[in-house]
């Protein structure tokens, strides 16, 4: 006689089971393992997330070292970088004006006693020209590279100060204050290193504008 499935047994020991209840069982077990790992690797987490994002305590009044959160911020050293890239270019640029200048200098004067005292003039004249050029050159591009620099750097605190801003509104500070103007502050106060690290999460990188001298 053919029996039901739910007939058939599996032997256990001493534990006999129909086929559904050990099934049954068994997603059971699994269930009951699947529960564990979940906690385990919730513990295990729960210090790393707290590492990360570091809770903030309600404060009256916050500090931030503004300056120097800028100054280390991972968009100034970027700022940096390209306009110190930007100055070594025009310091080779104008070693070699300067250094073609000096040897005609040195040429001219050799050749006074050869050539007319109207020539020689002639020549000094064209050499102050062409040095007083390149002065000129040169501190335009000193300013462009100073207001490179100063217009990316206005970015860059824009940003800070948003960064300050949520900092402030997420502690209920209504205050935040420059750490220049602080003599002691307590530890729950500053807020220099969370804004420091919100900032290069945030941004990291602003382009440098070289715009040419403005003509007067």
């Amino acid at each position: 006689m053919k029996r039901n499935l739910s007939d058939l047994v599996l032997v256990r020991g001493s534990r006999t089971l129909t086929i559904f209840q050990w099934v049954s069982d068994l997603r059971q077990r699994w269930l009951a393992l699947a529960l564990i790992g979940v906690v385990v690797i919730g513990c295990s987490a729960a210090p790393v997330w707290a590492e990360a994002v570091p809770k903030l305590e309600p404060v009256a009044v916050a500090v931030v070292d503004f300056r120097s959160v800028l100054s280390k911020s991972d968009v100034a050293l970027s700022i940096r970088k390209t306009v110190d890239a930007e100055r070594e270019t025009f310091r080779e640029k104008f070693a070699k004006i300067e250094k073609k200048l000096r040897k005609e200098q040195q040429i001219l004067a050799q050749q006074r006693s050869i050539i007319t005292a109207d020539v020689f003039e002639q020549r000094a004249r064209d050499l102050k020209n062409r040095s007083r050029q390149a002065q000129v050159e040169a501190q335009n591009s000193n300013q462009k590279l100073k207001r490179a620099f100063d217009t990316a750097m206005d970015v860059a605190q824009k940003e800070l100060f948003r960064v300050v801003a949520e900092l402030a509104e997420e502690t209920g500070a209504g205050i935040v204050l420059f750490r220049s103007s602080i003599v002691i502050a307590v530890k729950k106060l500053e807020l220099s290193q969370e804004a420091l690290r919100r900032m290069n999460k945030k941004v990291s990188k602003i382009d440098v504008v070289f715009e040419p001298a403005k003509k007067n």
